[in-house]
């Protein structure tokens, strides 16, 4: 038996047992410091700090089983799952700020953590491609800790030092639709991370830099819901706002960041905004909580699929019902169009269609249909603005 702590950089946030020969956490852990620690050892409002949940926080920290293909990766590396390839690098992550060491370790956050401490980028190449490497390949990466079921790598840029996330894609197309959505919420005025296009072993990938600091984590809307008690008589938008209030948000810049990612969403034809994918950024420090800024909208412009068309279609994460359309449904939650400058829209769907044309990967018929078809969607955004306005 071993007795372990959940750090939260350098501040203990939790004391547990852990049995070595049945690699799982043993009895109920002991709280060092409640406000840092993990959201999913809270549930509605309780703490929920048993064996069986901190195993399940751990296993969620892992890759997920479902990325591509992460089994040839478990090969090469030699280990069963995605969790034997986490209990490696100690849980650190370039994501939040937690990690797990054994109470008597006297690593340091200062001297183990990624985002100041160089790491070793095989693994994450051989997570994005085929890549192959004659050495033994280090466990020392964030890779390990890193979500979603899309390839991806972490790096870091020599000439900064910058930590970079290169992202892959199923199609070809969903890197191409990073760049175009962070260029239409920058046009909007909308807070996005910026994404660039590259070519990384003769396929397309996206890239942008690192968004927390050194003592920021980012913390998804799911982790939050599934903390607090839940309000029946509020609508999901309302529950997810006053959930983020809750947790030290200001309600004008949640509500505000809200409204950006579902026009976004909608005028990019989003089908997978989730619980998972928009959230809040605290600063482990001080506590101080603001929005996410808009990521992850690859899933877009009917990549994919196989006819580009009007048809409206189920939405995630507010409503989500198989029996009525939805995504038309969700832009009418959008409480304020005051900040918006529409005008500014008037060339995109020919911009758009400039940058699915340039590579080469798509049939001009389908680069017209899609034009066509977010034309369209500016015109049902500005009837729905106009409709919001009237009195």
């Amino acid at each position: 038996m071993e007795r372990r702590l959940i750090m939260c950089g350098r501040h203990p946030v939790l004391a547990f047992d852990y049995d070595l020969r049945s690699a799982h956490a043993v009895g109920v852990g002991e709280i060092l410091d409640r406000d840092r620690l993990p959201l999913e050892l809270v549930t509605h409002g309780k703490d929920a700090v048993y064996a069986r949940r901190v195993d399940a926080w751990w296993a969620h920290r892992a890759i997920p089983s479902t990325r591509d293909g992460i089994r040839r990766v478990l090969d090469v590396m030699g280990v069963r799952s995605t969790v034997e390839l986490l209990n490696r690098s100690n849980g650190l992550s370039l994501s939040d700020q937690y990690w797990v060491k054994p109470e008597s370790s006297g690593q340091r956050w200062e001297d183990v953590n990624f985002f100041t401490n160089p790491f070793d980028e095989d693994l994450g190449k051989l997570l994005l491609t085929t890549y192959s490497s004659s050495r033994e390949l280090s466990f020392n990466a964030p890779d390990a800790s890193t979500g979603g079921d899309l390839p991806k790598r972490w790096m870091i840029r020599p000439e900064d030092q910058v930590r970079v996330l290169v992202k892959g894609g199923r199609t070809g197309q969903e890197p191409v639709n990073e760049v175009i959505a962070s260029r239409l919420a920058k046009a909007l005025g909308i807070d996005a991370v910026p994404y660039s296009l590259g070519e990384y072993d003769n396929r397309l990938v996206c890239s942008c830099d690192e968004m927390l600091s050194p003592h920021e984590e980012l913390v998804s809307a799911w982790q939050l819901l599934e903390s607090v008690k839940r309000n029946n008589r509020l609508s999901m938008r309302a529950q997810w706002e006053a959930s983020a209030v809750g947790f030290g948000c200001d309600a004008g810049m949640i509500r505000k960041a809200t409204d950006d990612w579902l026009l976004v969403d909608y005028l990019m034809r989003n089908t997978d905004r989730h619980y998972n994918n928009f959230g809040l950024i605290r600063d482990v420090e001080t506590l101080k909580v603001r929005p996410a800024p808009l990521f992850d909208t690859g899933s877009s412009l009917w990549c994919g699929e196989l006819v580009v068309d009007g048809r409206d279609y189920k939405a995630k994460p507010f409503y989500s019902t198989y029996k009525s359309p939805t995504a038309r449904r969700q832009l009418r939650l959008v409480s304020s169009w005051d900040r918006y400058d529409l005008g500014v829209l008037k060339a995109w769907p020919d911009d758009v269609a400039h940058r699915l044309s340039l590579t080469n990967m798509m049939a001009s018929a389908r680069i017209d249909s899609i034009r066509d078809c977010l034309a369209e969607r500016i015109n049902e955004v500005r009837k729905e603005r106009d409709r919001s306005l009237r009195p």
